[in-house]
């Protein structure tokens, strides 16, 4: 088994910030990160999802870990066909959208300032990059977007405009892998030694089987999602709900195998838990660590909790 990272999809969400997992001392990002940074050598920022990160806390989170630390990034959500908020663009933007009290998406920022936006999200986390400790850059897709000709030229101009960045492709359409489907798509994904990201999610008639898919050389992704069913199923549930899920050791157990087997083909595999409700994804994290022979010492008591 080569090196395989586990880790969380946050670490300052308001869910675990409120949990009691911190220490009562670790009142600010710095001491969060590095107490957080103590227990996993790997972590997803999902805050860039939301916003472009200013370069100046890119390399505060850079400073505030070990060396051999790594983060994955989630892409901004208007490259990935999700909307944001009026609030949350640049200021230079914003005067090109108007309407400050709704969302915005892709079509609404003019095509003369999306490569600009691009640019700048690129700088930004650029950093990371050159000093060794960006893990890959996530796009994920949202589930009404299924596969087609039209996605499949997209991702061809994610992997163009992404350079040199290590990117990791995660469809949440079960379309993707259907019939003919599958084979168009990994096979481009290995054109382009782009990461098929491995999911662990409900089992609804759309969402993503648990398949595993090796297709970049660097490395694979897996992300657990947990399995709350009946919430992902209802509309209108806040994210917070669809996530709340902890796994048991019993589940994580056969993934083991799994990922071992990913993790000899490939430099690294990341192994990251996104079910974030209270502590349950770190919860979730340290019992994977313990399964895969990799917990930190300090890190056992999560795992005994179990």
């Amino acid at each position: 088994m080569r090196e395989v990272r586990i880790g969380t999809c946050s670490w300052a969400d308001r869910q675990l910030l409120s949990s009691g997992w911190y220490p009562s001392e670790a009142k600010d990002g710095e001491r969060r990160l590095g107490f957080y940074s103590s227990r996993f050598n790997t972590v997803e920022v999902d805050s860039t999802f939301y916003a472009i990160p200013d370069i100046t806390d890119v390399y505060r989170w850079a400073s505030w870990t070990p060396p051999d630390f790594l983060f994955g990034i989630k892409a901004y959500g208007l490259f990935t066909f999700h909307s944001v908020q009026w609030s949350a663009l640049p200021r230079w933007v914003r005067d090109e959208v108007g309407d400050r009290d709704s969302r915005v998406d892709f079509k609404r920022v003019p095509r003369t300032i999306r490569l600009e936006l691009w640019r700048q999200f690129s700088d930004s986390i650029m950093p990371l990059h050159k000093i060794g400790k960006l893990g890959y850059v996530l796009f994920q897709i949202p589930p009404w977007a299924v596969f087609s000709e039209r996605m499949i030229r997209y991702l061809d101009r994610v992997v163009e405009e992404a350079h040199p960045f290590r990117i990791a492709f995660e469809v949440r359409n079960g379309s993707w892998l259907s019939g003919d489907n599958k084979a168009v798509f990994l096979d481009r994904l290995r054109a382009h030694d782009v990461a098929y990201v491995v999911v662990d999610e409900p089992r609804l008639s759309w969402t993503v089987p648990p398949e595993v898919n090796v297709t970049a050389s660097w490395g694979s992704v897996v992300r657990f999602h947990g399995r709350n069913e009946a919430a992902w199923e209802r509309r209108g549930i806040s994210v917070g709900e669809r996530f709340r899920y902890l796994y048991s050791q019993k589940e994580l157990r056969p993934w083991r195998e799994r990922i071992s087997e990913m993790s000899s083909s490939v430099d690294r595999t990341f192994v990251m838990f996104n079910n974030c409700w209270s502590d349950y994804s770190v919860r979730s994290a340290a019992s994977m660590q313990a399964i895969m022979g990799l917990s930190h010492p300090v890190g056992l008591q999560a795992e005994l909790d179990l």
